[in-house]
């Protein structure tokens, strides 16, 4: 009888034994070997450039990110929600911004020594220009070019603890994913040596401009408002998902709101554009509200690649938004294609300027000619109709209302002063040779890679999604986001 009562204590000792910690003496962790529970994880996507100095003239970079998954110490794999079933990354637009690739997912509690990335369907749009100070692509060299599927194995060690909450930046290095000559593009490969890498979010104190349990800025996401209840607001984007943002009593709302408040202004179905900020937790607060169409219409985005033509220029499309219904083009635009844009009698251009301070005088705002258009600046306009782009043959859209949007670019810091900096070293299509002037605007500059502008040297490279207004007025450009490489 005793040795029964012995048997039965030694089961239940064991029992406990692996319930509590998947550990027996001289065996090893068999379950529950992170120590129980879930962590909560947020990933966003960041990208570095090419050196500057290689003058090279990419207008958009995308593929599409099939998943993502995290293996652990143990061999098994976690497979990662991302935001959207089909999920496109512009990497060009992430050099500046960082991109929500999936918030607040629960993974259970351990080490993970291994994040993958699955890709399909890689390309890069690009030109050259080999006359410094020439704008505008040169003829016949606006081309796009494709990759292979794959995917990237980053090696890395990340612990997941019970009720803790982090995030992970996953970076794409553009310049290691490029076979060049000269300034043209003659191959793209992803699976190439240290294109992914990975960091920790949050960054250090000195990496950042955001304070105690934040992790990254998401900033310019343009969509359409598909709900709203009570504070969270819920906006479809055209490639990356939806996002649902939460305003509090610090969000703005831009001058053009009938009333400063989400009641007053925003409405599912508006087409707005939002700034937020990832927080630890993975949900998201509203910092900046800015509405662009009381209605759901289709609206296409691109960075202008020539010198206007009596009324009509040339773009690579960077983003969309497609009406909810009778769309001209639901499925048929993707980042990187090229649309010849045609404006008749146009009505006077607007700056979707986002609380940002611009010059009074430029040459856009108010502006009925295409000759106020420069080659480098990204532009917006609702579409009246639209052919798609077929093969190589560029596709066609015709508007009437035009505005100024955000170009991505990266640079060299020639002088890192405030309210005012300057840099150097354009994309060649830009035609700028000399130093250019930057315009900041307090409580409306989101820093990465520094916690000040003023910490970024003389010399180095940063990206950034600045408007560019042109001439006559300086500074030409005016500065939402900073990103220090």
């Amino acid at each position: 009888m005793k040795s029964k009562y012995s048997a039965l204590a030694l089961l239940i000792l064991i029992s406990f034994t692996l319930s509590s910690c998947g550990h027996i003496p001289g065996v090893g962790c068999l379950i529950n070997c992170g120590g129980g529970g879930n962590g909560t994880l947020s990933f966003v996507l960041t990208a570095t450039p090419p050196d500057p100095i290689k003058e090279l003239s990419i207008q958009a970079f995308t593929a599409t990110v099939t998943g993502i998954s995290l293996t652990g110490t143990s061999g098994v794999s976690i497979n990662v929600p991302l935001n959207a079933t089909t999920y496109i990354a512009d990497f060009n637009r992430a050099t500046s911004d960082s991109i929500l690739l999936a918030a607040k997912v629960t993974i259970p509690a351990g080490t993970y020594n291994q994040v993958k990335v699955m890709f399909s369907a890689p390309r890069i749009t690009f030109c050259t220009q080999s006359s410094p100070g020439t704008p505008g692509c040169a003829a016949g060299t606006l081309a796009s070019l494709s990759g292979a599927a794959g995917s990237a194995t980053i090696a890395t060690t990340i612990g997941v603890s019970d009720n803790i909450e982090t995030g992970i930046a996953v970076n794409v290095n553009i310049g290691n994913s490029l076979i060049l000559t000269g300034q043209t593009v003659t191959n793209v490969d992803l699976t190439a040596a240290n294109v992914f890498t990975m960091a920790t979010l949050p960054p250090s104190s000195t990496k950042t401009d955001l304070g105690s349990g934040k992790l990254a800025h998401v900033d310019d996401v343009m969509g359409t408002i598909t709900a709203v209840n009570s504070n969270a607001v819920t906006l479809q984007t055209a490639t990356r998902g939806s996002i649902t943002v939460t305003a509090n009593s610090s969000t703005q709302f831009d001058t053009s709101c009938a009333s400063p408040s989400v009641t007053g202004c925003i409405h599912v179905n508006d087409v707005a554009i939002i700034d937020a900020v990832l927080n630890t937790d993975g949900t998201l607060t509203l910092i900046y509200y800015q509405p662009v169409s009381g209605s759901s219409i289709d609206i296409l985005e691109g960075v202008v690649t020539g010198v206007p033509n009596s009324n009509q220029f040339p773009i690579v499309v960077t983003d969309s938004v497609s009406a909810s219904s009778s769309s001209l083009l639901n499925g048929q635009v993707q980042p990187g294609d090229q649309i010849v844009v045609t404006m008749s009698a146009p009505n006077p251009f607007k700056i979707i300027a986002k609380g940002l301070t611009t010059p009074p005088g430029n040459g856009f705002a108010g502006s009925t000619s295409v000759t106020a258009i420069l080659p480098g600046q990204t532009v917006a306009f609702p579409v009246l109709t639209f052919t798609a782009q077929s093969g190589v043959t560029p596709g066609s859209a015709t508007g009437k209302d035009l505005a100024l949007r955000f170009s991505r670019f990266s640079v060299v810091m020639a002088n890192s002063t405030l309210p005012i900096f300057s840099s150097t070293t354009f994309p060649s299509y830009y035609g700028l040779i000399s130093s250019q002037n930057f315009q900041t605007t307090s409580g409306r500059l989101s820093l990465d890679g520094v916690s000040s502008l003023t910490s970024i040297a003389n010399g180095s490279t940063f990206s950034t999604a600045a408007l560019y207004i042109g001439p006559p007025t300086s500074p030409q450009f005016s500065a939402l986001s900073v990103r220090a490489h």
